[in-house]
């Protein structure tokens, strides 16, 4: 019986760790806004991985552009991890010209991943920031992309 109620016991711990661990990210249906260029074929022939976290950007462009990227794309003079993304913005924030970087980059696809993920989970700007630079350091060289005040 005490095997039992020991064994009953860390299945629910379990349960809580692993409800506690699950991404926003997971919980969404990522679909482009009307409002934005359609995706281009170089993103529509990539993964479901990199089609999502396109849609992520540009449902999200503040919080990603709020970030460095550490993939060493500051020598192609990105600002920030959304210009892996996204190469032009019009009125409202709508996508007018998607960029080819983020589609092979698994670095610039992590960070904008995770930094949608905190601010699902409401972290601030300026927590998000610490977070992924912490995190992301020792890659390579940060784009420019001012601390969040």
């Amino acid at each position: 019986m005490k095997r039992i109620t020991t064994f009953f016991f860390l299945f629910i711990l379990l349960a809580i760790v692993a409800a506690g661990c699950s991404s926003k990210l997971d919980d969404q249906s990522w679909k482009l806004d009307k409002n934005h260029t359609p995706l281009p074929d170089f993103v529509v022939n990539s993964s479901e991985k990199v089609q999502e976290t396109y849609i992520m950007a540009s449902t999200y462009p503040e919080a990603v552009a709020q970030v460095p990227c550490y993939c060493g794309c500051v020598a192609e003079g990105h600002k920030s991890n959304l210009d892996c993304f996204v190469k032009s913005v019009g009125e409202n924030n709508a996508v007018q010209e998607w960029d080819s970087h983020g589609i092979s980059c698994d670095t610039c696809i992590d960070i904008a991943r995770d930094t949608i993920d905190m601010h699902l989970n409401g972290k601030s700007p300026e927590k998000i920031y610490k977070l992924i630079t912490e995190k992301y350091k020792d890659l390579g060289e940060p784009t420019p992309t001012p601390e969040p005040k």
